[in-house]
């Protein structure tokens, strides 16, 4: 430390702090320790007090010899020669050269020694790995058999895992979005028949307390309250798909019909929609019944057309009617169309609204087989 603090800053007295240190290690006998105490010594008092700093090299030098130390004696032969006379130091410079040819030689020995143990070590290793690849070619042309078995018994059965993985997850999957479907469904129907159809009675009752009104009129609220309980049942109760969908589309259809608005259905065999997929047959049956719900409830359509055209695998429903048309001419899309447009995107399909409050409005749903 305090050799250290002196080479920050040569006028930094530590001179008494290597004295301790010199002393303690002379106490300990810790001669390559002294060895260092001296060298530092020797540097404090070189631009001090060149006798003792040439004491101190002096006797770094004699320490070294007894260590049998030659980078120790090259050292403090160094700073010997730097502070004696030429002539004094000649001897000096030869014990340095003789220490340095002595140091080179042991280094070239000790290279020379270690390159023939690196080769001779190499060579065996060259040996051995030699017959290594002997014994591992043959034991590989044994074993190669056994192992494209293994390898074969291995994928097989990584893939029969990641397939049962697949299968439980997909089904875990199912059941979370069956779950989630009844609970959105029984949310849905418990809004609606708050929002709409207790209002909707409320008011009738209302009506049927006040004599001003007339039977009439309480006989049409009473017709919208059936409607919009049919449409309830029609929206959640369980399509009838596959072979025989084309016979229940129909039937709904044909619900609506009336002597105040005719229904007019054009061309529907020639979509077949008995062979479309489950998911498209319920999609477009819920579609339609919305779509017939508000026609009762809003339109005031006397006539209605529904028509069906294919081209390849194209196919086109177009509902038309008679009827007032949207307000104002502007298509405002609230939840009952917002759900159409929904479940049109769902089976990868368009619904297009076209409105004229003078002609009705028509209505296009695209999709593909």
């Amino acid at each position: 430390m305090a050799y250290n603090k002196w080479l920050n800053d040569a006028k930094d007295s530590v001179v008494k702090d290597l004295l301790i240190a010199k002393s303690i290690r002379i106490q300990e006998k810790d001669k390559f320790g002294l060895m260092a105490s001296y060298g530092h010594l020797a540097d404090v008092f070189k631009d001090r007090e060149t006798e003792k700093s040439l004491l101190y090299a002096k006797k770094m030098y004699e320490t070294s010899k007894e260590l049998f130390n030659p980078t120790g004696q090259l050292e403090a032969i160094d700073k010997i020669v730097n502070l004696v006379s030429p002539q004094k130091a000649i001897n000096y410079y030869k014990e340095s050269i003789r220490l340095t040819d002595s140091l080179k030689k042991v280094e070239t020995q000790r290279q020379y020694k270690f390159a023939k143990i690196k080769y001779d070590y190499e060579e065996e290793e060259r040996k051995k790995l030699k017959f290594i690849t002997l014994a591992t070619e043959n034991k590989l042309i044994a074993e190669q058999e056994n192992s494209q078995k293994k390898n074969i018994l291995l994928i097989a059965v990584v893939i029969a895992a990641g397939l049962l993985s697949l299968m439980y997850k997909r089904k875990q999957e199912h059941k979370k979005q069956v779950l989630q479907e009844k609970y959105n469904t029984e949310t849905r129907i418990a809004k609606k028949l708050h929002d709409e159809l207790g209002n909707d009675i409320f008011k009738t009752l209302t009506k049927v307390q006040n004599p001003a009104y007339k039977p009439a009129d309480i006989i049409n609220d009473l017709d919208k309250i059936y409607l919009q309980t049919r449409a309830i049942s029609h929206e959640n109760d369980v399509v009838d798909t596959g072979e025989s969908f084309d016979h229940y589309f129909r039937e709904l259809i044909a619900s609506y019909n009336s002597d105040a608005c005719k229904i007019i259905l054009k061309d529907l065999a020639c979509l077949d929609l008995n062979t479309l997929d489950k998911e498209k047959q319920i999609i477009i049956y819920r579609i339609f019944n919305e779509l017939f719900v508000n026609m009762k409830k809003h339109s005031k359509a006397t006539i209605v057309v529904v028509s069906c055209k294919k081209t390849k695998n194209n196919h086109q429903i177009i509902y038309s009617d008679n009827g007032v048309g949207f307000e104002e001419n502007t298509i405002i899309y609230k939840n009952g169309l917002k759900n159409m447009v929904a479940r049109a995107k769902n089976i990868k399909g368009t619904l297009k609204f076209e409105n004229n409050p003078e002609r009705g409005v028509k209505i296009i749903l695209n999709f593909k087989k």
